[in-house]
């Protein structure tokens, strides 16, 4: 699977098109259900222009939420299953939003930011530690590498080095010093030269 890398200016964008969406049909939630964890910076920003409180949906739990009308943020949909079972846990009237979709999932919410291809996965910007820490955790299984060469073998995911710093200045170094921090990588030196591995 090939990974896009997106900045938050991109997502804000999204979050203002699906709230203006639902601002010109005229829905008005008395609440934003938002859906672990991508759906939370999502129901922020929207609760902004929407003047709603966000609340969140655990789906693992057995949580219900009564509320005459609710809108559901999530900031991905994949197969829609989430989508699908957080309905089932609010009574009243619901309607459902997300960010992105895949052009060919079988579930469709009642608003949309944008489709996707099928064969990108996004790397939000309340994820990009998460997405780019397994990323750097995958490359450094097959070996040490220095940072200009764990930034370069990116481009095996489909993450060109060049757009990840346009979208996240700095936060690839600052993904390794994070992942350093919890003990998961170490830099050593070596003829002058910087090199990561994975911890022992």
């Amino acid at each position: 699977m090939k990974f896009a890398v997106i900045d938050w200016n991109y997502a804000e964008k999204l979050c203002r098109k699906v709230a203006m969406q639902v601002l010109e049909d005229d829905f008005r939630p008395e609440k934003i259900i938002a859906l672990p964890k991508g759906g939370w910076f999502a129901s922020m920003i929207m609760s902004d222009y929407l003047g709603v409180e966000a609340v969140s949906l655990n789906i693992r739990d057995e949580q219900r939420i009564s509320v005459k009308r609710a809108l559901i943020v999530d900031d991905f949909i994949n197969t829609g299953k989430t989508m699908k079972r957080a309905i089932e846990r609010i009574d009243g009237e619901v309607r459902t939003s997300a960010l992105l979709m895949f052009q060919n999932s079988s579930f469709f919410p009642d608003y949309l930011g944008e489709f996707i291809s099928e064969d990108v996965w996004i790397i939000f910007p309340w994820n990009f530690a998460e997405n780019i820490s397994a990323l750097v955790l995958n490359l450094l299984e097959k070996g040490d590498l220095e940072t200009w060469e764990i930034k370069n073998q990116l481009k095996s995911f489909g993450i060109d080095p060049m757009i990840l710093e346009i979208a996240q200045p700095g936060k690839f170094e600052e993904v390794l010093r994070i992942l350093e921090m919890r003990r998961m990588v170490e830099r050593y030196q070596e003829s002058e030269k910087t090199f990561w591995r994975l911890r022992r």
